[in-house]
């Protein structure tokens, strides 16, 4: 077979594959000055090129995604930078017959047991065609109650994002840990579905220097959720630090003294990670 015939081969076989125009292209332009052996090599060379760039992509986003999955960026965080309403279903009852039978219905939303009576069901598991009260009590009365009886102290659609003032004031995370705020409860799987994270500026809040972000890889899940109750505090103690000002290694001193008062251990480890991870984003987002 000749090179010539090698070549139309080559196309023909990639024409179904997403970068086919390139490719196409770039064998056109090549195909008038250079050898036919140069040809083939280039158009390897130009696939190798894509496909590398496309991992290495694809790579960043699942770094991303993982850290996402840690609830490593406050929930509040997130919160801030979603524009649009994200309702929760916050329900509280005091008699219930057969007993029992509204804990288990709210258990197919993946409900959150707040504490006491009070229970929630988290925004991404709301029923999407409730809107509004009517909406709210046509499914309470029908995927719930089912012609059952029970003594509602309140059920009700909040936005988490307006009119809502969810966290704690409490630090230490092990303070009556038979009742939970709101954002005790939910993490960023309970809050935002895959498409929605997508449209949240991502970009803006990790180079804002976003602690329990940077410092999540080495914590464990409890020390993360001290992270997550002091975050305010850390980051005005560290002068609102950016994710720049944050991936200087002369900062790590500052950060371990911090990170010494609410009690982490091994800050020192932890500071350098910290700055190690700031080092890395702030490269990828200039």
């Amino acid at each position: 077979m000749s090179a010539e015939a090698i070549i139309i081969t080559i196309v023909i076989t990639i024409l179904s594959a997403p970068i086919a125009w390139y490719i196409w292209r770039k064998l056109d332009q090549l195909f008038k000055n250079k050898s036919n052996e140069r040809i083939v090599k280039d158009y390897y060379e130009a696939l190798q090129e894509k496909e590398l760039e496309r991992k290495e992509e694809f790579k960043e986003k699942q770094q991303i995604i993982d850290a996402l999955k840690r609830s490593s960026i406050s929930t509040s965080r997130l919160i801030e930078r979603y524009d649009k309403p994200l309702n929760a279903i916050l329900i509280s009852y005091s008699w219930q017959n057969p007993p029992g039978f509204i804990r288990d219905e709210l258990a197919r939303y993946n409900s959150k047991w707040l504490g006491g009576d009070v229970s929630l069901i988290p925004p991404k598991n709301v029923p999407k065609e409730i809107k509004n009260r009517e909406n709210l009590k046509s499914w309470f009365e029908k995927e719930i109650l089912k012609d059952r009886d029970c003594k509602l102290k309140f059920l009700a659609l909040i936005d988490l994002t307006e009119k809502t003032y969810w966290n704690t004031y409490l630090p230490d995370a092990n303070v009556e840990r038979i009742h939970c705020s709101i954002g005790e409860k939910l993490n960023i799987d309970d809050l935002f579905t895959p498409e929605q994270i997508r449209t949240i500026a991502l970009k803006d809040i990790i180079q804002n220097g976003d602690i329990a972000w940077l410092s999540s890889r080495v914590l464990s899940s409890d020390e993360l959720e001290i992270i997550h109750l002091n975050q305010t505090v850390i980051e005005n103690k560290l002068g609102n630090l950016s994710l720049r000002e944050l991936s200087d290694t002369d900062k790590i001193e500052e950060i371990t003294s911090v990170l010494t008062d609410i009690g982490i251990g091994n800050p020192e480890e932890v500071s350098k990670a910290i700055v190690d991870e700031a080092k890395f984003w702030h490269s990828r987002l200039k």
